[in-house]
């Protein structure tokens, strides 16, 4: 068995991750992927593990490789796991006719070190011609802080993540907006890694992929409740319940792709919020930073 050493951000989402794993997908291709989810706050330090040579490929958002290009080091995107913001939007009653207006004189609360999350809300919302100013954002607390905060009545709105936006609807509180559904297609979770990685270890990073590809094709066939069960062990933390409907929820949304291919079209609309964000200067083309020869 040949290893891979893996920095990631430690997520439910990744939920193709888990199955490939279990499902014995990644030694099918005589790989052992050691994992490290040691990744710093928002997974800032990402790139920083792959450049100091303690990791081979890491998974995390687009805009760290984006904003290291031509200053810190040169990193290539190969592959996409989530085609999708999985965030969902909670609010404190039903809102069956929400629109991003009805957040004018609001105040919504996200957890610190969100910088993605805070990122592509911010320009979904200026495509929507929405006047952020407008708005009221509490995004410096720790989540563990802001979870309690909300549960004590705390902001009229708060972004989060599945398993809690599960959770949080089972303590009787109502989706607002799920970003899967209204906020459009986003290479939203992607891996990548250092040229050299690519040169040297091709074959390898062909069967990494490949084996996601499987895990993938296999979810499309199985309910949330056969997937859950699978990967369970990973996640003792949330009940089977609560994991088998976030990952419902997810599914019926197209969050996963067996192509895993970053797709121009949202990787330039990203870009264009990346840089009104003030992370890179303009957009990179395409075939500059994603790598495709091992899809």
């Amino acid at each position: 068995m040949r290893t891979l050493r893996l920095i990631a951000e430690e997520h439910i989402t990744y939920v193709p991750h888990h199955v490939a794993q279990h499902l014995g997908l990644f030694a099918e291709h005589g790989l052992t992927i050691d994992v490290n989810y040691n990744s710093g706050p928002g997974g800032s330090w990402l790139a920083d593990v792959l450049a100091e040579g303690r990791a081979d490929i890491a998974r995390g958002g687009v805009w760290i490789p984006l904003m290291y290009r031509g200053r810190l080091e040169e990193i290539r995107i190969f592959a996409q796991l989530c085609g999708f913001n999985t965030q969902v939007l909670i609010a404190r009653g039903p809102q069956p006719r929400f629109k991003w207006s009805d957040l004018y004189g609001k105040k919504v609360l996200l957890p610190a070190s969100s910088t993605s999350q805070w990122m592509f809300f911010k320009g979904v919302l200026r495509e929507a011609g929405i006047d952020t100013g407008r708005i009221t954002f509490i995004r410096d607390l720790d989540e563990s802080t802001t979870n309690r905060l909300w549960r004590s009545g705390f902001t009229d709105y708060y972004l989060t993540y599945s398993p809690l936006a599960e959770e949080l609807l089972n303590e009787g509180f109502h989706v607002a907006a799920d970003f899967s559904l209204m906020a459009g297609e986003v290479p939203w979770s992607v891996y990548y890694t250092a040229p050299r990685v690519l040169s040297e270890r091709r074959s390898d990073i062909t069967g990494f992929v490949a084996a996601l590809s499987a895990a993938a094709r296999w979810m499309e066939s199985h309910t949330g409740a056969d997937i859950a069960k699978l990967i369970a062990p990973d996640f003792k933390a949330v009940s089977v319940s609560v994991l088998a409907a976030s990952i419902d929820r997810m599914k019926s949304h197209g969050t996963w792709s067996p192509d895993l291919r970053v797709r121009p079209e949202p990787f330039m609309r990203y870009q264009g919020m990346i840089a009104a964000y003030g992370l890179i200067e303009t957009p990179v083309a395409y075939d500059d930073i994603i790598d495709t020869q091992s899809l």
